[in-house]
């Protein structure tokens, strides 16, 4: 199938907001599907894991495809819930169309922001759909200035109801300039009526707003239009169409996906007006030098495509979600990993809807699917023909949020968990884990709880090892708080050799994140040279052993300006141990205290909700840096103690009904208050008790 005959579209959007849905009442009327599968069942064709259909809403990206008008319409569910936004981040960096889903309740939110904003760095061509249209007291007109206030004025009604809450099934629709009518038995199959009289007054005003803003980006139209020349309907429809694609409109469209209603008329806007690949800038890589360049979608240029997900499938094996970008992947080609310098044998492409694989023998430009059982190729690399190779702009992935501490159940499972870990890190980019040697832990962390509980689940069905997350420990250091100086010697004689050196040392506290800094001021011999660096290996050893807790000492300056030495019983090991003895004895002197890490946060939530944001803020030690507004929502920037922050993005989601969203950064070191210094000295001095 040509290019410019395939649509690749993304329902995405906030979590809850019917997206799944949306997607089961397409393949209905498309007729890939006899009857609409419900969330309740559990038997939609885009929730069809094990754990989706548990917990009733999306984890995992689902690739389905239907045809309507002689086009292709590749469709992708992304998770809505912000534990799993890396899945939308995959999805969004392959679509040429984004559908972004909004319940007609709950309005614009922050996975309504997430999809706009990446959406448009992607240039997507964009439509804004209004769910649930079946529910009560829904204020559409308030919602549709809502989205053009946050936005933009290039956001267009295109449609909006007649009629709304259960007895929603007639839509009136801008472009045809007609009354959509819908039966009530869900078959989505409209008919068309005249503008009832008592909406025409309403119609009459919206229509010439839409048409302003079709035509002002349009010279050709806006000449006829200014000189009160007549602009035919086809003249219309072919400027809305290159508008949409061109990211100059984004029009608003409403349905309800639960009653079928709506959704047939949105699958021909996709096709009549939505972008095709042939329609997007060319892809961007490197070459092999590291030098930019392009590809066009066109089946004449080399081969190039990109893995951007991948699944593990019982009795299958891996399944590699792919889209071609130029060229065309066919089975039994031998194609390039330039990522990994090596090749790949396709042996076997499908096109999905859901976990139903379907075979076929390529994959042409602009078209995606699924390869199986690649051996050493990863989500996030390209694939590519050999005399041609290309590295496609990789997907940018979000930072981790928050983290847990892994403890394998089962002694002797550590390796099966290690392997488990490394294979669900390629399925999942935004899952990461590391073993810690200081904290002596493996630190697992994502983008919430919810991720990292999946995660622990999967390992135990497909791996066969039980963990258990913890809290982690945190990465305290100490220092000094005030200077002081100490003379200090080691003598030990026990018979032949002895063993002697003698230093003395200043020790300053440094400005934080200075580091150690070690000053020889050693004049007239008093130590020998050959002895110095000793002196500095004792004490930075000592550093890493810590004094109070058994945390690195950082941010202090050591000044070994005396000593003495032996001609025969000096040795490095003497002026080693001379040095870690004078360095202990100036830290018991030097008002030595405990540094905790604050993390920058950044959290983005619903004006309603700041109160108790802010408040569970300050409970949590926090320190307000700034505040912001953006398209409706507050945005709180706050210093945080990393002590304060496990499993935040729970708390978050109670305290917003899952509207909020906060990313952290490490900022700097801090000293702890005084009561927690002595609560950890307490809890470490037990510790070392019971070993």
């Amino acid at each position: 199938m040509k290019a410019e005959d395939v649509r690749n579209v993304g329902i995405v959007g906030h979590g809850g907001v019917g997206k799944t849905l949306l997607a089961e009442a397409m393949l209905y009327n498309a007729g890939v599907t006899n009857r609409m599968g419900s969330i309740e069942d559990g038997n939609t064709v885009s929730d069809f894991h094990g754990q989706e259909i548990d917990r009733q809403f999306s984890i995992s990206t689902t690739m389905m495809h239907l045809p309507w008008e002689k086009h292709k319409v590749n469709i992708i569910d992304a998770p809505g819930y912000l534990d799993f936004i890396g899945e939308v981040y995959g999805a969004m960096h392959v679509l040429d169309i984004g559908l972004i889903t909004i319940d007609a309740s709950s309005g614009i939110e922050v996975g309504t922001e997430i999809a706009w904003q990446y959406g448009k760095e992607h240039d997507l061509s964009k439509f804004f759909v209004i769910n649930k249209m079946e529910k009560d007291d829904i204020q559409y007109d308030k919602l549709v200035d809502e989205l053009k206030d946050a936005f933009g004025s290039n956001v267009i009604l295109a449609q909006f109801p007649y009629d709304s809450g259960e007895n929603f099934h007639q839509i009136i629709d801008l472009i045809r300039g007609k009354l959509l009518v819908y039966p009530k038995d869900g078959n989505g199959k409209y008919t068309e009526k005249d503008i009832p009289a008592d909406a025409e007054d309403k119609y009459d005003q919206a229509r010439m707003e839409f048409m302003e803003s079709i035509i002002e980006h349009d010279e050709e139209l806006m000449e006829k239009y200014l000189g009160d020349e007549e602009v035919s309907e086809d003249e219309i429809k072919r400027a809305l169409s290159h508008a949409v694609k061109h990211n100059e409109v984004y029009p608003v469209v409403c349905c309800s996906a639960k009653s079928n209603v709506g959704v047939s008329r949105i699958l021909e806007l996709i096709v009549k007006y939505g972008a095709s690949a042939s329609d997007l800038p060319d892809v961007h890589g490197k070459n092999e030098k590291g030098e930019d360049i392009t590809r066009k979608c066109s089946k004449d240029e080399p081969m190039s495509s990109l893995i951007f997900k991948t699944i593990s499938e019982p009795h299958v094996g891996e399944l590699s979600f792919v889209k071609v970008f130029s060229g065309t992947l066919a089975v039994g080609d031998d194609v390039y990993n330039p990522n990994e310098n090596s090749t790949e044998r396709i042996s076997g492409l499908y096109v999905l809807n859901g976990k139903t694989r379907t075979e076929t023998d390529k994959l042409e430009c602009g078209d995606m699917g699924a390869i199986i059982k690649l051996k050493n190729s990863h989500t996030n690399q390209t694939l590519c023909a050999k005399n041609s190779p290309i590295i496609i702009d990789p997907i940018v992935f979000p930072d981790p949020v928050i983290r847990s501490a892994l403890h394998v159940v089962n002694k002797g499972d550590e390796d099966k968990v290690s392997v488990g870990l490394g294979a669900l890190h390629q399925e999942d980019p935004t899952f990461h884990f590391a073993f810690d040697p200081e904290l002596r832990q493996t630190i697992v962390s994502g983008q919430g709880e919810l991720q990292l509980d999946i995660i622990g689940k999967r390992l135990k069905n497909r791996f066969n090892v039980a963990i258990e997350l913890e809290r982690p420990n945190i990465p305290y250091r100490e220092t000094i708080s005030k200077k002081t100086e100490v003379r200090k010697r080691y003598k030990k004689q026990s018979g032949g050799r002895g063993q002697f050196g003698e230093v003395q040392i200043e020790v300053m506290p440094r400005k934080r994140g200075e580091g150690f800094e070690f000053i020889n001021n050693i004049v007239g011999g008093s130590i020998p040279t050959k002895f110095i660096p000793a002196v500095e290996k004792g004490i930075v050893n000592t550093m890493s052993d810590g004094y109070l807790i058994g945390c690195k000492i950082v941010d202090v300056a050591v000044r070994l300006f005396d000593g003495s030495f032996h001609a025969v019983d000096s040795s490095d090991m003497s002026f080693q141990i001379a040095g870690s003895m004078a360095f202990k004895e100036a830290m018991d002197n030097a008002n030595p205290i405990i540094l905790e890490p604050y993390y920058t946060v950044e959290i983005k939530v619903p004006e309603e909700y700041l109160g108790s944001v802010m408040g569970d803020i300050s409970t949590r030690r926090g320190k307000l840096q700034g505040m912001d507004s953006e398209r409706g929502f507050q945005i709180i920037k706050a210093q945080v103690p990393l002590s304060e922050l496990y499993k935040y993005s729970s708390t978050l989601r109670s305290l917003t009904q899952g509207r909020g969203r906060h990313t952290s950064v490490f900022s700097h070191y801090e000293p702890v208050p005084k009561d927690i210094q002595n609560q950890l000295r307490e809890a470490y001095d037990k510790e070392k008790e019971e070993e």
